[in-house]
């Protein structure tokens, strides 16, 4: 059984023919094509007034004879159903990336029903787009209602990563006290506890170095070994991680 939802307006172009009784001759008029209103049973248009019905498309058009009163009545209404088609969607999601970075993601593809859509998602119920991320290994599902107040639901799982994260090193610091960058941070380097980092200067001299740098309480802050402010400059670095040594430059400004 096929579901008839909305009604789609159909733009028409309506020829009048009047006849003139007093004068005896016929006035033939065009209207431009239009659209008629989808409320109540009639409309005045272009100096005619249109009587209708709504249901099937217009296909013929009488003519009331009254040049006082010009009158054309559409027999079969301009109002066309449309059958609504079938109303799904496709669900595509990504895992954790590597432990801890929960990173996960999701979006949906939706086919067919009736717009507006209503989106939402169990992680997140004020989020009404098609996407999210930023999601920790879990189960979560993904409702969708269409305008006919249809709903389906699908869920799934976002797996956690056995893997570890890769470091991340940035070229700034700009200790200055605004809460921005005021630490040298290397990302993930807390999941390598067996590490060290050694910054130099640009004659080669050890100004800097820790092991164990965890980005809070073992840090780089743009002093030097004896907490005193470097001068703003370009600086070097040698980080090691489970064996891999990374080399390059880092800008200090204040």
């Amino acid at each position: 059984m096929r579901k008839v939802s909305l009604l789609t307006l159909i733009v028409i172009t309506i020829t009048a023919c009047l006849t003139s009784i007093k004068s005896g001759f016929a006035q033939t008029d065009t209207l431009a094509p239009m659209v008629l209103s989808a409320s109540g049973n009639s409309s005045t248009i272009g100096g005619f007034n249109l009587a209708y019905t709504v249901g099937e498309p217009v296909i013929t058009t009488d003519v009331y004879p009254n040049p006082a009163s010009p009158q054309i009545y559409l027999t079969q209404g301009f109002h066309q159903p449309v059958v609504a088609g079938a109303f799904n969607f496709n669900l595509s999601f990504t895992s954790e990336s590597c432990m801890g970075s929960n990173d996960g993601s999701a979006a949906i593809q939706i086919n067919g029903g009736a717009a507006p859509y209503t989106v939402v998602w169990s992680s997140n119920p004020s989020l009404s787009g098609n996407t999210i991320d930023s999601l920790k290994p879990g189960t979560y599902t993904v409702s969708v209602t269409d305008a006919h107040g249809k709903t389906k639901s699908m869920a799934f799982n976002i797996l956690a990563s056995n893997n570890n994260c890769l470091i991340k090193i940035y070229n700034g610091i700009t200790p200055n006290g605004d809460g921005h960058n005021d630490t040298w941070v290397i990302d993930n380097i807390e999941e390598y506890p067996d590490n060290s980092v050694s910054i130099y200067n640009r004659w080669g001299s050890e100004v800097w170095k820790a092991n164990s740098y965890n980005n809070t309480s073992v840090v780089w802050n743009g002093n030097n070994l004896q907490g005193q402010p470097l001068p703003d400059g370009t600086y070097f670095y040698i980080v090691q991680v489970s064996g891999v040594s990374y080399k390059g430059w880092v800008q200090l400004t204040r």
